[in-house]
């Protein structure tokens, strides 16, 4: 596989060879990272609804950095993090929620080519599936009215269905109905071929650049559905908005791309 995934150990330190080996490779991860039941993934897209919250969830609640993927399809762009020249990835965390532990996907970007997109896809569920994970979840926003405040979910198996029906949780099955584009939509579509019930949940955004009211919108229904206590004070959420929206002036690579925007405004970028 292209996508080359670096693990952290117990101590947060890269798990890297200088010899030039490889030891971190897709489908193997560390034995003290455990067994998680469920994953959710959230990327850049239309109010980055899901990203919101996800960042929120890594912010506020007790996470653990142990993963970076790096692809040669992300944008070539570097960053200064914390001082630190950083190069394009997306980032895997194991957030401890009392009950269970749950794995998150996020990034400021994702592969710029649909074969990058779809390989990561792969990778990703290949990797989540050795952590035990049964569900993967992408979190992700709809540009609706301004008086629309609906969450809902999709599926792509009747498992994942009958998981968020048991919750009370709004199944749609007619929306969006132009379809989920991006590794957001492969993610939710390809867990049954990969052995992982998979879906998308979706929540109604404004579309400005950081929806925190959408973001928790999701993130109650979230709690409500999947029985998960998720405490993330808004205040945080905004924070992480602010540096969104500085992020999205700063990197313009972080917005959607125009190649995937449609003419259909029902399409879900994420």
């Amino acid at each position: 596989m292209v996508t080359r995934i670096v693990w952290r150990d117990a101590q947060g330190e890269r798990l890297v060879s200088r010899t030039g080996d490889r030891p971190s490779e897709p489908g193997h991860p560390p034995n003290h990272l455990g067994k998680h039941r469920m994953a959710f993934a959230a990327f850049p897209g239309v109010g980055n609804v899901g990203k919101l919250l996800i960042d929120g969830l890594v912010a506020g609640l007790d996470s653990t950095l142990v993963a970076e993927l790096f692809h040669p399809d992300l944008p070539p762009q570097t960053k200064m993090v914390d001082g630190l020249l950083t190069p394009p990835h997306l980032t895997l965390h194991s957030i401890n929620l009392g009950a269970e532990s749950i794995l998150v996907i996020s990034g400021e970007t994702q592969p710029i080519s649909p074969s990058g997109q779809f390989e990561m896809a792969e990778t990703i569920l290949a990797t989540v599936g050795e952590s035990g994970c049964e569900y993967m979840v992408v979190l992700a926003g709809l540009s609706s009215e301004p008086t629309c405040e609906e969450v809902y979910a999709i599926c792509a198996d009747d498992k994942i269905k009958e998981l968020f029906a048991d919750g009370g949780g709004d199944i749609a099955v007619d929306k969006p109905s132009g379809g989920v584009i991006g590794l957001a939509g492969l993610l939710a579509s390809l867990g049954p071929v990969n052995g992982i019930s998979s879906g998308c949940v979706v929540a109604a955004t404004i579309g400005s650049s950081a929806d925190i009211h959408a973001a928790e919108r999701l993130r109650l229904a979230l709690q409500k559905w999947l029985d998960l206590d998720m405490p993330i004070p808004i205040a945080t959420t905004a924070a992480i908005a602010d540096r969104i929206e500085s992020l999205m002036g700063k990197y313009p690579d972080a917005e959607i791309p125009s190649e995937f925007i449609e003419e259909d405004p029902s399409s879900l970028y994420a």
